[in-house]
């Protein structure tokens, strides 16, 4: 199982699992009588989805991962009550990606390996189910305010997302004072080191965002790939299979962690199960396939706060290939990724 690349594959995921998808909070007050006032993590983070999900933006920001920094436009706008998104990358091979309600459509040139993320898109909730799980967080993170800043051009109020544990990332995010987006987001390990930071550079808000700009660029030559962020009639019937998500689990899990979804990938010559779990916030998937005919070497690979790693289980008809990718430490993968087993018969 080849893992997704950062930071498209955030995108596809159901645009939620993603630094956007940490959304904003609304605000109003000074920043003293905001902090007497303070909402529980669970109103904070449910006020920065709905932030996310219901407000007309056009902006540009940079993400910056591991080695990799990439520009990208984001439009987004509510039509007739439908979401709507475009994705442009603005450096590199042209590339837009372009959502109308639950329906994606990924725009790229012949050969671009942003196709290949269609194997790696778990089917239906994904996300959505884990980033609305705000009653968990509670247990996991401490949620405090640190002053405000200014980000292109507008102010926001500062808030940290701080782990309990040394098995999740924090997150320093600079919400929009006025309008409640997410203007810039920090994901830093426990040493305070910035691991992944996303922050807008230009930001149109409201009934300045056309519905024009939702349109793909005319690109010559470009080649679409269509799929949707819901569960699809081929190759999902997970009860009718041999390798069900249900006979896989795993034995050991950082407190608050669970599992969002499962499901089962269909390849021409074998399946391939994938677990996702989250505690809310954080999250990573498994994929589990049989071991290829030649075998697969132990791979452990970091870009930013992603990171793949590979393991080979005994399964009840031979060994599996297991392969993690998430955005959780190291040491806590390889953790999760050893204690992958198949129920017993």
């Amino acid at each position: 199982m080849t893992p997704a690349k950062t930071p498209a594959k955030i995108y596809l995921a159901g645009f939620v699992y993603s630094v956007l998808s940490l959304g904003a909070a609304a605000w109003a007050g000074a920043a003293d009588a905001a902090e007497e006032a303070m909402p529980d993590a669970q109103t904070l983070l449910a006020r920065m989805d709905a932030a996310f999900t219901q407000l007309s933006y056009d902006g540009v920001f940079s993400y910056f991962s591991g080695n990799d920094l990439a520009t990208l436009r984001v439009v987004h706008k509510v039509v007739d009550g439908v979401q709507r998104e475009r994705l442009v990358h603005l450096n590199g091979a042209p590339r837009e990606i372009i959502r109308h309600g639950d329906e994606v459509a990924c725009i790229v040139m012949p050969g671009d390996d942003l196709l290949a993320l269609e194997d790696s898109i778990p089917a239906g909730p994904f996300a959505r189910a884990f980033v609305r799980q705000f009653e968990k967080l509670s247990s996991s993170y401490l949620v405090d305010y640190f002053g405000e800043g200014r980000i292109a051009g507008r102010t926001a109020v500062r808030v940290g997302v701080n782990p309990l544990d040394q098995h999740r990332y924090g997150y320093r995010l600079w919400l929009d004072k006025e309008t409640s987006l997410l203007l810039r987001s920090e994901l830093v390990d426990h040493d305070g080191n910035k691991l992944e930071i996303f922050q807008f550079t230009q930001l149109q808000l409201g009934e300045q965002v056309a519905v024009a700009a939702l349109e793909a660029a005319d690109v010559s030559g470009s080649k679409v790939s269509h799929l949707r962020l819901e569960p699809g009639d081929g190759g999902q019937d997970i009860a009718a299979s041999d390798d069900a998500p249900s006979q896989w689990a795993t034995t050991w899990l950082p407190s608050g962690f669970e599992m969002a979804t499962a499901d089962i990938r269909r390849k021409p010559d074998h399946s391939v199960t994938n677990l996702v779990y989250s505690d809310g916030l954080a999250a990573f998937s498994i994929f589990i396939e049989p071991m290829p005919q030649k075998g697969a070497a132990s791979m452990v690979s970091q870009n930013g706060a992603t990171v793949a790693l590979t393991h080979r289980v005994n399964g009840h008809q031979g060994f599996h290939l297991v392969t993690l990718v998430g955005e959780i430490p190291v040491a806590t993968a390889h953790e999760i990724i050893k204690s992958v087993r198949q129920k017993a018969l």
